[in-house]
């Protein structure tokens, strides 16, 4: 059985112990693979994926001060309120992902209840979000693997832009708010995918 396995029948059994809706969120390092980690998780354990990046904050509500704070480009308030509220409340999710690159907005989603939830996302674990989740994993990479995917999935220029700008941002946060050690299961995926 693969660490991956495990893990899936471990979060099946403490979500059928939990009161539902039981949530799992993954937060972590750059390429350290939240994102095939989360697909993984939520199609095996048939939970709908939330992704942190659908909620970066708009051009229009970006200011020094705002952008001055750990997080402060994560929009964690539209987070808690359009996603997490009614998940806690075992109510349907009804929001629209915002794509920072082209500053534009997806179509409306809507997902109905659910017993398990899985969030991913770096920031995912901001202090305003992280009393909504129950079991927190926290994936790491070492700084040459982590490069080595980052060229691959980005390519030269944004490589570049990722390992001078978000990858130090990330790293502050990690610091900050100290997300490692508020994990309940940390997992080096240096040698995985």
């Amino acid at each position: 059985m693969s660490i991956w396995q495990e893990l899936c029948y471990s979060l099946s059994a403490r979500a059928a112990q939990a009161p539902a809706p039981f949530v799992v969120v993954i937060d972590g390092r750059c390429c350290s693979g939240k994102t095939s980690l989360a697909a993984y998780l939520g199609e095996k354990l048939g939970a709908p994926v939330l992704h942190i990046d659908d909620f970066y904050l708009p051009f229009a509500y970006r200011t020094a001060l705002r952008l001055d704070q750990v997080g402060g480009h994560i929009h964690a308030e539209r987070f808690r309120e359009e996603i997490l509220g009614p998940v806690s409340e075992g109510k349907e999710i009804i929001y629209r992902a915002y794509r920072a690159h082209s500053d534009t907005w997806e179509p409306e989603l809507t997902i109905p209840p659910h017993p398990l939830y899985v969030v991913e996302g770096s920031y995912a674990l901001l202090p305003l979000l992280e009393e909504f989740y129950h079991y927190k994993i926290f994936l790491t990479v070492d700084p040459i693997t982590q490069e080595s995917r980052l060229l691959k999935r980005e390519g030269p220029e944004k490589a570049a832009q990722f390992l001078s700008r978000w990858i130090v941002a990330e790293e502050k946060y990690f610091a900050a708010c100290e997300v490692r050690s508020h994990a309940d299961a940390a997992f080096d995926t240096s040698d995985c995918w």
